[in-house]
């Protein structure tokens, strides 16, 4: 709350989504939402941007950092293109593996996937891509009577335009998807410079973390110290597997067993998934592949 208005961090991730998130926050209180924050681009933070407008029309502000807002034009409106393009056929082969399925949890499985995915081609068909109507490069301060924001890039992380908000008075950090409660996702993250922007962010909040996503609270910078540990690992243990000239798959496996004996206990069950494809962009990064 902003004393006479509301601020949002992140869409949610579909329009329909973020029309649910709207009734909740119309139940919890009728002052308007007057800014919604786009902490960085992927898929799922900045597709519910045009619930907003329409449910305020006398003005909601969407704020992005530059990058953000560029990679939704160069690349989130093309994604949209092509999987307009794209989908039914997975659809409907979707639907073959149906008819071919042979037990009932197989089918259910499929069928749930049928229906998500059916829905969600409904809603690209008529999304209407809604970009951040207010960027900034490196701070952009919103002072209001009673609390004043930050909203902050403090470097490349997560992706290449991760900002985080931040309430000096109440010592309360946001972090989007540079921090949370489970495995990171890397595909287009920058690790080196994602262990110097945490550190920046760790000194900038002396007290309590929070990530909109899960809103959970993270204290005592635990999170931030395994975070950056877990990076400090990842790239060493690659570059001494790469160094040592294994392949991707050999080192993949060796990196692999490394941090899920050290780490699988500190992340989400999902860890021993996804450890696989953080050793594979670290590769790519200390081999200088695409």
């Amino acid at each position: 709350m902003l004393d006479d208005v509301v601020l949002v961090v992140d869409t949610h991730s579909k329009p329909s989504a973020a029309r649910a998130l709207i009734e909740q926050i119309k139940k919890l209180t009728p002052k308007p939402v007057k800014f919604v924050v786009n902490t960085h681009f992927h898929w799922d933070h900045y597709q519910g941007n045009e619930a907003y407008p329409s449910s305020w029309p006398a003005g909601v502000e969407i704020i992005s950092s530059e990058a953000t807002r560029t990679s939704i034009e160069q690349r989130g409106i093309p994604r949209v293109k092509h999987e307009i393009v794209t989908m039914p056929a997975q659809i409907e082969q979707l639907k073959v593996d149906l008819q071919k399925a042979s037990t009932p949890e197989q089918r259910a499985s499929i069928q749930k996937d049928i229906s998500e995915a059916e829905a969600y081609l409904s809603e690209l068909k008529s999304m209407q891509i809604t970009l951040p109507t207010m960027t900034f490069d490196r701070s952009l301060i919103l002072h209001r009577k009673s609390r004043t924001v930050e909203i902050l890039w403090l470097g490349r992380a997560h992706t290449d335009g991760d900002v985080f908000v931040f309430l000096p008075k109440e010592k309360v950090l946001v972090t989007g998807d540079a921090l949370h409660g489970w495995t990171p996702y890397m595909g287009d993250s920058y690790p080196y410079d994602w262990i110097k922007t945490l550190d920046v962010a760790e000194r900038s909040s002396t007290s309590t973390t929070s990530s909109p996503v899960t809103a959970t609270s993270l204290r005592d910078k635990q999170t931030f110290e395994l975070w950056k540990q877990y990076f400090r690992d990842l790239l060493d243990q690659t570059a001494a597997a790469y160094a040592d000239g294994a392949t991707l798959d050999q080192a993949k496996k060796r990196v692999s067993d490394y941090l899920m004996s050290k780490y699988a206990a500190k992340f989400d069950p999902r860890f021993p998934q996804n450890v696989g494809s953080n050793v594979i962009k670290a590769y790519q990064v200390i081999a200088f592949t695409p």
